[in-house]
């Protein structure tokens, strides 16, 4: 709900932005980012009900260019895995 402030500030004052406030989705932090509204997204409900947010986004993207820490990698690969079963269950 504060992203306009952003949004405004961002572009009229030409200098760097974040964007907070009701956004839990990763859909919503790309569009926030790909539209310019602001350069940079806070979430922190969303990584308080869930710490591994960010991972957990990351693969339901398919996106692999986000650092995984060592102990994490086999937990990612299985929430890959279980992300596509699911995928195919719904279609």
């Amino acid at each position: 709900f504060q992203t306009p402030f952003a949004d405004q500030v961002r572009n009229e004052a030409h200098v760097s932005t974040m964007a907070v406030g009701n956004i839990y989705e990763p859909d919503h932090v790309n569009s926030i980012l790909a539209a310019g509204r602001a350069d940079l997204v806070a979430l922190a409900r969303p990584h308080l009900v869930d710490p591994m947010w960010t991972l957990r986004a990351a693969a339901q993207q398919d996106y692999r260019g986000v650092h995984v820490p060592p102990p994490y990698l086999g937990g990612m690969a299985q929430l890959a895995r279980n992300l596509k079963r699911e995928a195919e269950l719904k279609a």
